[in-house]
């Protein structure tokens, strides 16, 4: 008597009564947050460019009948966002679909889509972490954080650290100042951006947790040493909200974000999520595919800050 079909190396026990419990699909699956971090725009062509420009400078004196000053624009930077296609595909015998008893070939569909799902958090989570190599440019031809990027007018600015350090008081204060100091546009004027999240990994949640909630001076440990106890936490009013990002894979790295009309963080969705069936005429074999298609990354850098770490 001939065997009882299978795909690839999954087990024909399914295919038999007895079995308590078949553990799939049995967890919850994690939550999606980049596209709560990203501007997701529909994409109707292969390809999306961004540009930057330039503003103008500050207004110059004009004495008494003299002539004014005339300036110009000027064009920045040029981003180019090639689209990706993602697809992954299962296949089941004929008798394995007959016969499973735990609907777990069933699943196949719901399966695809969990994969997918992970695969564009994966994706958009690596923008930050390989947001300080060199090797992942931007459209000012810089790593996302740097602090040599070329402003529109030849000029430059930082959002990153001089120094980097682990999430504390002391660096996120800095990271703050910093964030409200150097983003300027094109021609030097400041902008009126703020930090609106502060990113982390699970490793940063718990010193993240107390830097943003404590009303008193989160640094005071349980045997009294530190500041006074008393000591107002200034960054408890600032209005930061915490993000925790699993898909992060730099412990020590942290981030922080403003609202998503002042950062230019960008996914473009050329093909929504979506799955394919058919039976093969020969093999009478069930063939399922899930695909999407996107591309993401940074139009400009302003709105966005991030810190390494020590190490």
């Amino acid at each position: 008597m001939p065997a009882i079909s299978v795909t690839g190396n999954f087990s024909n026990l399914t295919t038999l009564r007895g079995l308590d419990m078949v553990i799939h699909h049995a967890y919850d699956q994690r939550e999606k947050i980049g596209r709560g971090l990203y501007n997701v725009r529909e994409s109707t062509q292969y390809q999306e460019n961004t540009q930057t420009v330039g503003g103008v400078g500050l207004l110059q004196t004009k004495l008494e009948g003299e002539s004014i000053n005339y300036s110009s624009m000027t064009e920045g930077h040029k981003g180019t966002f090639t689209h990706v296609d993602y697809a992954l595909g299962m296949r089941a015998t004929r008798e394995m679909m007959r016969d499973e008893l735990y609907g777990v070939m069933e699943d196949m569909a719901v399966e695809l889509a969990y994969s997918a799902n992970a695969t564009e958090e994966t994706i958009l989570a690596n923008t930050f972490n390989n947001g300080f190599s060199s090797s992942y440019t931007g459209p000012d031809g810089i790593e996302l954080f740097s602090s040599v990027h070329v402003r529109e007018d030849g000029g430059t600015f930082k959002n990153e650290p001089s120094s980097q350090a682990d999430l504390s008081k002391t660096s996120l204060e800095t990271g703050l100042t910093d964030f409200r100091k150097n983003f300027t546009d094109g021609a030097g004027k400041k902008l009126a951006i703020r930090p609106k999240y502060l990113l982390v990994s699970p490793d940063n949640q718990f010193t993240a947790a107390r830097l943003l909630d404590s009303t008193g001076n989160p640094t005071v440990n349980y045997a009294g040493s530190g500041d006074s106890e008393s000591a107002v936490n200034p960054i408890n009013g600032l209005g930061l909200q915490l993000v925790v990002w699993d898909y992060l894979t730099d412990t020590n790295a942290w981030f922080l974000l403003a609202e998503k009309e002042n950062h230019k963080l960008l996914c473009y969705t050329r093909e929504e999520f979506s799955t394919d069936y058919i039976y093969d005429f020969d093999t009478k074999d069930y063939k399922i595919s899930g695909q999407f298609a996107q591309s993401s990354g940074w139009g400009d850098v302003r709105g966005i800050y991030g810190v390494s770490g020590s190490s």
